[in-house]
């Protein structure tokens, strides 16, 4: 299941993005098919795969590395996963989300009572 396609089309790899805002000023992107040269906006909000909520908390699951200096490997940057409070999905927003109940990595009680705080 393709991540983006035209929905005129159905055209999954000849598309082109640029970055804009919405009528409601959130960020979106316009998206063009090379194909059949259709345009639509696309929100830049992630959404769960599943239940379609907006709901959802990002957890960060691997630490990804590249060679440093020597022997060492320095961090490069952080994977992210996000799990949907609505429907108890986790990793909703990859091509391959997984239904719940599945809680995400640690005490989902810790993660709800610290997202109350604001935290």
């Amino acid at each position: 299941m393709p991540v983006v396609e035209c929905p005129a089309c159905g055209e999954d790899e000849d598309l082109t993005g640029q970055h804009g805002t919405g009528t409601d000023d959130a960020p979106r992107l316009l998206l063009t098919c090379g194909a059949c040269g259709a345009s639509w906006d696309r929100d830049t909000v992630p959404r769960c795969r599943l239940c379609a909520a907006v709901d959802l908390e990002a957890i960060p699951t691997a630490t990804l590395q590249e060679h440093g200096r020597g022997d060492q490997w320095a961090p490069s940057g952080i994977r992210l996963a996000y799990y949907c409070w609505s429907c108890g999905g986790r990793d909703v927003t990859s091509s391959d989300p997984t239904p719940g109940p599945t809680p995400p990595p640690g005490d989902s009680r810790d993660l709800r009572a610290l997202r109350r705080r604001g935290g």
